[in-house]
């Protein structure tokens, strides 16, 4: 005997089941075959109305709705469900009036395919939203639950895109490993433990379904069976009866419980390829986790605009002040340019920062543990300024009719620079020392201490002219310029490659000049122990007095107008010696022998060989030189 429709039907079930596990491709072509038997299965029930039209269905009416309503348009309980399926879906609003629109507590676009039955969630190559207007406006708005949105959406001017949210707005143009990876791993174990559960029920529904199926093919079969002879159809006609009752009873148990197989067997087959394409998409992930920090991911956010600005303002335009308002940008490299299409800058183009407080900081954390402030803040990298003309200033002004001029100088401001090591050069392409380099203050302090206080580090400065002063603004010397170091080097030498010196600079010159100078001497308790004067030829130059003193005068070298004069204790003097010109002696004078062409007494002449009158001695000197110059205390230090 030929099968039933029931034997088909298992047949066909029991080949969807072995293909759950199969490819796309597979599981529809298994899901078309099937199609006829559910359209059996509807067919046979008969429940709802079935139209269908091969060429065209129209609905016309001035006003269509269309749901579980009544002939009101009120829905029948709250409650219905509204299904469009088709390969190409259209909604047009027509007219200059025309529009379309949708409400619901929660709207969802998925560019995904579904499949015939609705239910699988392919995600093809052309995967796409596009929305195109000449306005566009997304809006997310507080309101209480139950309640109302007390803000319209507004939208832009003629043109625009408008993105407003009351509280969080994210764009989001990356790409991860670790987030992905969880995300997949939690999807998957939801697929597996989804796939598994459905898994025994669709075995279950099965084993249970063919007790079923097979009893309907026994109704089925005696129903044939008593049909095939009319005398035997009159004499069992009531058991015919009774047969064709109880197959309509259990008819649409039947082919509910057929029904419910195919739908767990369709939804556990697109779980099946949900869970193959997941883990597909795990090892891909995983096979780029180990370059991913180092490779670019090619996530891009691009944003355009002749003008733009970014605020941190409330919704009635205020500034936000506190604490929490800012801007922030965090990368690996920030890029800030203003350059044409030839890589020229633009003319006038600037970059003006404005704030209460600037930091630029590079400062490289070395934390102890991942969200934690504690560790090791260690200043690595470079801050690099190139500019024609680099100007700081702290500096007061005042803005009178659109004309900006300069105040005064900022009071209490200040200027600091703390490094390990300062250098300030001045070289042509060639390493000579070259261009110049000033400095104007009342008082300049350069120091470099360590965190006891003590002078520490270098301090550079190189360039082919450089200039220190301190004077004021009608260039009248003012103010200080104070160095202080344990060994101080003032030189004009050539050095070789590592700073080294080499020797005097050709033709080097160096000039101190003040109206009053003190070397070695600040005062009484402070004085240099050894002061060295040493040169191949020394100099020394008074106008109209030079001294040299020692022990406040009590030995003295005087040099005055054209007289020198000589005191002390006791003088004398060694090797050979010419006095030209008058020499007069106002004391007594020892000399073993004397040598003259004449002598001349003008009281008496005596000796052991010659006696001429009496000679009385002479009398002691009365005659003193005291010192023009006195020594002077240094000024002191401001």
């Amino acid at each position: 005997m030929a099968d039933t429709i029931f034997t088909n039907w298992l047949t066909a079930l029991q080949n969807l089941q072995g293909s759950v596990s199969k490819d796309l491709a597979e599981i529809r072509q298994q899901k078309a075959e099937i199609q006829q038997l559910k359209e059996d299965i509807m067919n046979e029930v008969a429940r709802g109305r079935f139209i269908r039209d091969d060429e065209r269905i129209v609905l016309s009416a001035p006003e269509i709705v269309i749901g579980n309503v009544d002939a009101s348009g009120m829905l029948y309980g709250e409650s219905g469900t509204i299904v469009i399926r088709g390969q190409k879906l259209g909604l047009e609003g027509v007219g200059e009036q025309g529009s379309v629109e949708t409400r619901a507590t929660r709207i969802a676009q998925t560019a995904i395919d579904p499949g015939p039955d609705g239910i699988e969630e392919v995600v093809r190559g052309q995967s796409a939203i596009i929305n195109q207007a000449k306005r566009i406006t997304l809006q997310s708005n507080e309101a209480a639950d139950d309640g109302y949105f007390s803000q319209s959406a507004t939208t832009t001017g003629a043109t625009g895109i408008r993105i407003h949210a009351d509280e969080d707005l994210e764009i989001d143009a990356s790409q991860s490993v670790k987030n992905r990876l969880a995300a997949i791993e939690s999807k998957l174990s939801e697929v597996s433990s989804q796939a598994q559960s459905l898994d025994l029920e669709t075995t279950t529904a099965l084993i249970s379904i063919t007790p079923l199926v097979a009893e309907m093919e026994v109704l089925l079969r005696g129903q044939d069976l008593l049909n095939t002879d009319e005398i035997l159809m009159r004499v069992t006609a009531t058991i015919i009866e009774e047969l064709t009752n109880e197959y309509n009873d259990k008819l649409p148990e039947a082919y509910q419980a057929l029904n419910n197989t195919i739908s767990m067997m369709t939804r556990l087959a697109e779980l099946k390829r949900r869970k193959k394409a997941l883990e597909d998409e795990k090892k891909l992930v995983e096979g780029a986790a180990e370059h991913f920090e180092e490779e670019e991911t090619g996530a891009h956010l691009r944003v355009t605009a002749e003008q733009m600005d970014f605020a941190s303002k409330d919704g009635d335009n205020n500034i936000r002040e506190n604490t929490a308002s800012a801007i922030s940008v965090q990368t690996g490299r920030l890029n800030i340019t203003s350059y044409k299409k030839d890589g020229s800058l633009i003319d006038d183009s600037y970059v003006r920062i404005a704030s209460h407080d600037v930091e630029i900081s590079t400062v490289n954390p070395q934390l102890k543990e991942e969200g934690s402030t504690d560790g090791d803040y260690t200043t690595d990298g470079s801050v690099q300024i190139n500019s024609k003309n680099v100007s700081v200033t702290a500096v007061d002004y005042s803005i009178s009719d659109g004309n900006c001029e300069v105040k005064e100088q900022t009071k209490e401001s200040r200027f600091s620079v703390r490094t390990e090591n300062v250098s300030m050069l001045s070289y042509d392409t060639e390493g000579n020392s070259t261009g110049s380099w000033y400095v104007s203050a009342a008082q300049m302090t350069q120091a470099s201490f360590d965190k006891d206080g003590n002078t520490s580090g270098t301090l550079k400065l190189a360039a082919e002219k450089m200039s220190m002063a301190a004077k004021d603004k009608e260039s009248k010397a003012s103010g200080q310029i104070s160095v202080n170091a344990k060994d101080v080097f003032v030189k004009s030498m050539d050095t070789d490659g590592s700073g080294s010196d080499k020797g005097l600079a050709e033709g080097g010159n160096m000039v101190i000049l003040a109206e009053k100078m003190f070397v070695g001497r600040t005062d009484d308790k402070t004085l240099t122990k050894e002061l060295q004067i040493s040169a191949d030829k020394t100099g020394i130059y008074g106008k109209t007095t030079a001294e040299l003193q020692q022990d406040s005068g009590n030995a003295l070298v005087q040099l005055d107008g054209d007289n020198i004069a000589i005191k002390g204790k006791k003088a004398e003097f060694f090797g050979d010696n010419t006095v030209n010109g008058k020499t007069e002696f106002k004391a007594e004078v020892n000399a073993p022998k004397v040598a003259a062409d004449s002598v001349e007494a003008k009281s008496s002449l005596k000796s052991p060989n010659i006696s001429d009158g009496f000679a009385a001695p002479a009398s002691p000197s009365t005659a003193q030189l005291n010192p023009k110059l006195k020594e002077a205390d240094a000024p002191k230090e401001k």
